[in-house]
């Protein structure tokens, strides 16, 4: 028998070995597959004779190859590349690029038929939003909540239903949970700091003005100086801390609540973004994507508690930043492979109406998108003056039709409520506006959120121009 090299699994190999037979062990039978040992169950001191590498790396264990060693089985690649995010953030820039105010127009377009074709289906009842003792709760006839997912509070005597005009927002692949709510009415301060307490909220972004348009969008909920304490209710609020940001056009407010029944306190923090015209955009992302980060860190505090978002009918400005925190938190997350704003938007108006409510509002989601996509790329920002002028979004305007709503009393005088429905008559300098501002195509093709109903008491304000906003 020819010399040959054995190989001990303590030590280097055992060279010179006499072959004479004497000195000779001969090993077993190799069996038909390669044998799997595991170094561990050898006992030191046992030889093993390997007749190919491909034997031996079988045999001893991953990562215990001598250096130097080279295996010869190669690792199997993947079948299938899966798509990395950046590819996905370069693919979405890179139709952004193309995208013209006609396409913006034909896909918001689109999210209202799809809104339209389940608004009769069962899922998304608002029954509990049309009772008539909830007439005074609700700020507009046609944003209402839908049952399966409405915030519920502790009943009582006065609600014994525990309404509130709030929706529950979770989205797939999100750890975040909303609360998107209209503002508070007189009616509901009450209701409002309760909904705020059960739900443990401890995070509130506030994102209209307390009047706009010479019309009351939101009733004020907080103090209004700091360190003088207001009772809402069974709460007794102090704001503590009230800090502006260089860019001034957010502000915190750090708010002491305290349950007075049951004696407990907590911190709750306020954002309130006070440049965001109504129906329209802010002027730039920037500002906006800065109080998202901000937003983030005061989150992270309390991480498994929701963060109420509202503006006035809690949709429109509501749903465009719910939307534009949900792709950035899986860009930072790393789990982005696809970017869809159509069929987010989508999936937000499953969970409440006419969210991200104007095309806008639409196409300002996209802008914030493609600057949290140059940001992670390292690509600088362009200038307002070199994008082409179809891509430049006009502030505050919007495309909508508006629908004008009625007056709509309280539930105090039935006979009242009857008597002003047939007298109502839409405010003609309103109207007037309203022809002006939309051309016939226009008038032609879009589709309201809600088709035109006959006028009915739905909510406590009189809407004028701003009925369904």
């Amino acid at each position: 028998m020819s010399e040959s090299t054995v190989r001990n699994e303590d030590g280097p190999p055992l060279e010179d070995v006499d072959s004479s037979p004497k000195n000779s062990r001969q090993p077993p039978p190799l069996p038909a597959t390669n044998p799997v040992v595991k170094a561990e169950e050898v006992p030191v001191g046992d030889l093993i004779q390997f007749e190919s590498e491909e034997e031996r790396a079988a045999t001893i264990p991953d990562g215990s190859m001598p250096s130097g060693t080279a295996s010869a089985v190669p690792a199997t690649a993947p079948t299938e590349e899966t798509p990395s995010m950046e590819s996905a953030l370069r693919a979405f820039l890179k139709e952004e690029e193309t995208l013209i105010h006609g396409d913006f127009q034909k896909r918001f377009y689109q999210v209202r038929l799809e809104q339209d074709k389940w608004r009769m289906e069962p899922d998304y009842k608002t029954d509990c939003a049309l009772a008539p003792q909830h007439y005074a709760r609700n700020r507009y006839r046609d944003i209402l909540p839908y049952d399966h997912n409405r915030v519920k509070l502790s009943e009582d005597d006065d609600n014994y239903d525990g309404y509130m005009n709030a929706s529950i927002i979770q989205l797939p692949g999100s750890t975040t949970t909303f609360i998107a709510a209209q503002a508070p009415l007189p009616a509901t301060l009450d209701e409002w700091w309760k909904m705020i307490d059960e739900n443990n909220v401890q995070l509130i972004v506030i994102l209209c003005k307390l009047v706009e348009l010479n019309k009351v969008k939101c009733e004020r909920y907080w103090p209004e100086k700091v360190g003088e304490p207001e009772m809402f209710g069974e709460y007794d609020l102090t704001i503590e801390e009230e800090k502006h940001f260089d860019d001034d056009e957010y502000l915190l407010r750090v708010l002491k609540m305290e349950n007075t029944t049951t004696g407990t306190t907590r911190t709750v923090h306020q954002l309130h973004y006070r440049e965001w015209p109504d129906h329209g955009c802010p002027s730039g992302e920037k500002q906006l994507l800065n109080m998202i980060d901000r937003m983030e860190t005061l989150h992270s505090e309390n991480p498994g508690s929701p963060i109420l978002v509202h503006c006035s009918a809690g949709v429109g400005r509501t749903g465009t930043i719910i939307a534009i925190n949900h792709i950035r938190e899986q860009m930072k997350a790393e789990t982005l492979t696809n970017i869809d704003i159509f069929g987010l938007v989508i999936a937000l108006r499953k969970q409440r109406s006419s969210m991200v409510q104007t095309q806008d509002q639409y196409q300002f989601v996209h802008r914030c998108i493609a600057a949290y996509c140059r940001r992670y790329l390292g690509i600088p920002e362009p200038r307002l003056e070199d994008l082409p002028a179809t891509q430049q979004l006009p502030v505050g305007s919007s495309g909508n039709v508006r629908l004008i709503a009625p007056p709509t009393p309280t539930t105090s005088n039935d006979q009242q409520t009857i008597q002003s429905i047939a007298n109502y008559q839409p405010d003609p300098m309103t109207a007037s506006r309203i022809e002006e501002d939309e051309n016939p195509e226009q008038q032609a093709t879009s589709v309201p959120d809600f088709p035109e109903e006959p006028p009915a008491p739905m909510g406590p304000e009189d809407l004028g121009n701003s009925a369904a906003f």
